[in-house]
């Protein structure tokens, strides 16, 4: 399949709905390599921008799937010609912005000229689930605090009653990363997701399927949090539950209002993420000008 990529401020994102992706994924979990999948978000980009090794790996992924209305938001903003006249381009962009901004909330379908949907890495875990399911593929469960990939486990089995779960692994810092290596070549899954942070994702990606014989790894974040409501990893208070937003927020990009709400210890995350993502794509649409 030919690749269509739209570059977000230096990362490459595949142009995919969640069928061609569920399609490109299974046609990568039978291949007889190891391969990974990233699921950039604004957070992603505004990290890549400052490491460019970062930005590499996630460039260098088989499959870069837009997990975030905002990537939606900056294909579709950064897709709008400019004046060529430099003061008349100025106003042209912050209108373009402000236009856009408006389309996440009031309609969101507008958005996907360029790329075609939003597709999360807790969605791909249900669908590539479901997919596994039916095609008699195996998945492996990484990650967050001990129990909790357990309990997603059991959530899937539920579900997918003929879903084949290699393993389920806490990991590091609670078990050796070694340790799960060596289970990992054991057990030969086609699908390791990975509940970490973005930063030890991508490090595992980068040098764990030139180890591997087969199978797809594909960072998942705090999905496993969410889909059980546990506690996140890297919440400093320790008692707040991860839960999702409610669909209509999600639809309209306000999934960040309540992560706000719900997790405010991410206030910087969420800073970073928004205001700080579209001064950045305002700033790099006039500089390309």
């Amino acid at each position: 399949m030919n690749r269509k990529r739209v570059d977000i401020l230096g990362v490459q994102i595949d142009a995919l709905t969640m069928p061609q992706a569920l399609n490109k994924v299974e046609e990568l979990a039978r291949d007889r390599q190891a391969h990974y999948i990233v699921t950039p978000n604004p957070e992603f980009v505004m990290q890549a921008l400052k490491d460019g090794h970062f930005r590499e790996v996630v460039n260098n992924a088989d499959l870069a799937l837009a997990d975030g209305v905002g990537i939606l938001w900056a294909a579709k903003f950064l897709s709008i010609p400019l004046s060529r006249i430099a003061w008349w381009a100025r106003i042209q962009a912050w209108a373009q912005l402000l236009i856009v901004g408006a389309g996440v909330v009031i309609y969101p379908k507008w958005l996907t000229s360029v790329i075609p949907e939003r597709v999360t890495g807790v969605d791909m875990l249900w669908e590539i689930s479901k997919l596994a399911s039916v095609k008699g593929l195996s998945i492996f469960l990484l990650g967050a605090a001990p129990g909790v990939a357990y309990e997603v486990s059991r959530k899937l089995q539920l579900l997918y009653p003929r879903l084949q779960i290699a393993e389920v692994m806490a990991g590091p810092p609670y078990e050796p990363e070694e340790e799960v290596i060596h289970r990992i070549k054991q057990v030969k899954p086609h699908f390791i997701f990975l509940a970490f942070p973005a930063t030890e994702q991508l490090r595992w990606m980068r040098q764990y399927t030139r180890e591997l014989d087969r199978g797809v790894l594909m960072g998942i974040g705090g999905a496993f949090d969410f889909i059980v409501g546990a506690t996140a990893i890297n919440d400093p208070t320790k008692n707040s539950k991860a839960v999702r937003a409610p669909y209509f927020l999600q639809k309209r990009g306000l999934e960040w209002v309540w992560r706000y709400l719900t997790q405010p210890w991410r206030k910087e995350r969420i800073k970073t993420a928004t205001l700080e993502f579209m001064r950045t794509v305002l700033e790099y649409k006039l500089a390309r000008r």
